[in-house]
């Protein structure tokens, strides 16, 4: 019997009943309080659950797992890691590799999901941050840049769209509360039509989902802090090709998704995809008076999306020298006011090398477990040892 073959959402890359678990997660997130044990309590209950799905042979404790088993961010950190002598094992169910791994190290066995974070060592729940609204409520009180927004529950969207409409104005942003990687995300809205459809989008990811206030003219950056003093900023821009006064926009397209650094979003191993082509990437083109067969001139930038998403074929340039000192301050500020040792901060910006004062700009969102694999592999650029930052975390706080 033919096996049946598994669907993806295109707006976010993900099999298309995973909608189900991030409801669920949301929800529960949400209506069930937060009983936060004491940590050696939940560290002793983890190894408890850990060791009775072992000895059931649910699952097992494996070391030869892949790059394309494991995520990519993880994998950064344990090439880093294994130069300094740490072995690594991931926990292995019927479906494949989990996110649970151990480090031997010294005797020790260490556990940790996707990366050592050093969370114990934080007077707040970590999790906090992955949430938007609570996020930039938290952030305001501080005077730190956000966009102005509010959030609203998947039955509010008659109240949402007169907020976004009447209230804060065009243009807009609408976005799940939770997830990360510009999941549903729907930038740059300009009508009341495009903020139905946009929420309409979110809903499908999550039950809460946030309007703001778009900043125009503005780039999107990714700084990772680790320690509270290191710093990678990563700069997001959206697809594109560059003429080179021979080729056309569909052969410089071909020669670009050929590269071996690109893949699909579905693959673990890679930062970097393949350009996707939709109808943006007609308008844009006819924007400019060109199609697929336009050579364009030396040096031209032809963009092929509008939004700086991985998912649709967007470059990554390392600006870490760039950044003025100011902005290097507000993201240790950042990481330490929420003290957190590991986090992602996204800021939308017109330049990293000009202070935040004298700018537009705004902290969209902050992660706990960072893509720190987008310093590691950028389009252009130096690529930023994140991981080696978080090998030295790993033996300040846990070996």
């Amino acid at each position: 019997m033919m096996q049946k073959k598994k669907r993806f959402c295109k707006d976010c890359a993900l099999p298309s009943n995973h909608h189900i678990n991030t409801w669920i997660d949301e929800l529960t997130d949400r209506l069930i309080p937060n009983l936060s044990l004491p940590k050696k309590i939940d560290r002793f209950f983890d190894i408890l659950i850990e060791n009775f799905f072992i000895h059931l042979k649910l699952v097992s404790l494996k070391d030869d797992f892949t790059r394309s088993d494991i995520q990519l961010r993880t994998t950064c950190f344990i090439d880093e890691a294994k130069k300094r002598g740490i072995k690594f094992k991931a926990i292995c169910g019927r479906f494949g590799y989990t996110c649970h791994m151990q480090a031997m190290v010294n005797g020790k066995i260490i556990r940790f999901d996707n990366l050592p974070t050093a969370d114990f060592k934080s007077k707040y729940n970590p999790r906090i941050i992955d949430d938007k609204t609570l996020t930039k409520h938290h952030l305001k009180k501080r005077n730190f840049p956000i966009a102005d927004g509010d959030t609203f529950w998947f039955w509010q969207k008659k109240k949402a769209l007169r907020f976004g409409t009447n209230q804060l104005g065009f243009p807009l942003v609408v976005k799940p509360r939770s997830g990360s990687v510009s999941r549903h995300v729907t930038t740059d809205i300009k009508s009341g039509e495009q903020l139905k459809r946009a929420i309409d989008k979110a809903i499908i990811y999550s039950p809460t989902f946030i309007v703001e206030k778009f900043i125009t003219n503005a780039s999107v950056y990714r700084a990772t802090v680790v320690d509270f003093d290191f710093v990678a900023c990563v700069k997001q821009v959206p697809a594109n090709v560059v003429g080179d006064g021979i080729s056309t926009v569909r052969e410089l397209i071909d020669k670009k998704n050929r590269d071996p650094q690109r893949g699909s979003p579905q693959q673990n191993e890679f930062t970097l995809n393949k350009i996707t082509e939709n109808e943006i990437t007609a308008k844009l083109l006819s924007e400019k008076k060109h199609d697929f067969s336009t050579i364009p001139k030396t040096d031209e930038v032809v963009y092929l999306q509008k939004d700086p998403f991985l998912k649709l074929g967007g470059n990554l340039i390392e600006v870490t020298p760039e950044v003025h000192s100011d902005n290097l301050r507000l993201f240790r500020d950042i990481a330490k006011f929420f003290d957190v040792r590991v986090v992602g901060i996204d800021f939308l910006a017109q330049d990293i090398s000009l202070s935040w004062k004298n700018q537009p700009c705004a902290i969209i969102e902050l992660n706990n477990l960072p893509c720190i694999e987008l310093h590691h592999f950028p389009s252009s650029g130096i690529p930023q040892n994140v991981g080696g930052a978080i090998v030295d975390l790993f033996f300040k706080y846990y070996a």
